[in-house]
């Protein structure tokens, strides 16, 4: 065992984070993956949550109107290898009561205190992924069980 291996990590914590508002969601990565926070590497100062979108999810959307006490970063990854800044779908996104549709691959910064969400599934032609960073610690996890 390496004297880093603490600093790898190759399993996520499955949990619901509490803007969530339903229990079972078809059609994307759910619960959510959280691959990196300070529960899974001590003192890490940023939370990284990684989300498969496979189809339009059912109920949609996931997530209601919410904001953070932290800086956010979103970013909506194509997964074409020919054509990588298409998302493979069509996302309408809700930032502070603005509605903004995009289909390519997107990256939107939330500074802490931003009311965003709902966004919802337009299409999903193909698999794409979601990655946030919380520039945090940790995410607030949902007080329901999984």
């Amino acid at each position: 065992m390496g004297k880093h291996d603490r600093l790898i990590v190759r399993e996520p914590k499955v949990v619901c984070v509490d803007y969530h508002p339903v229990d079972n969601v078809k059609g994307v990565t759910f619960p959510d993956e959280i691959w990196l926070d300070n529960t899974i590497v001590k003192n890490s100062p940023v939370v990284v949550d990684i989300g498969w979108r496979f189809e339009v999810p059912e109920p949609d959307p996931v997530e209601w109107e919410h904001s953070h006490e932290f800086d956010e970063v979103l970013c909506f990854i194509g997964t074409d290898p020919e054509n990588p800044r298409d998302l493979g779908g069509e996302i309408e996104f809700h930032i502070d009561g603005e509605v903004h549709v995009f289909d390519t691959t997107t990256v939107i910064f939330l500074p802490k205190g931003l009311p965003h969400c709902p966004f919802v599934h337009k299409r999903v032609d193909r698999p794409f992924l979601l990655v946030v960073f919380a520039l945090d610690g940790r995410y607030p996890e949902a007080t329901k069980e999984l």
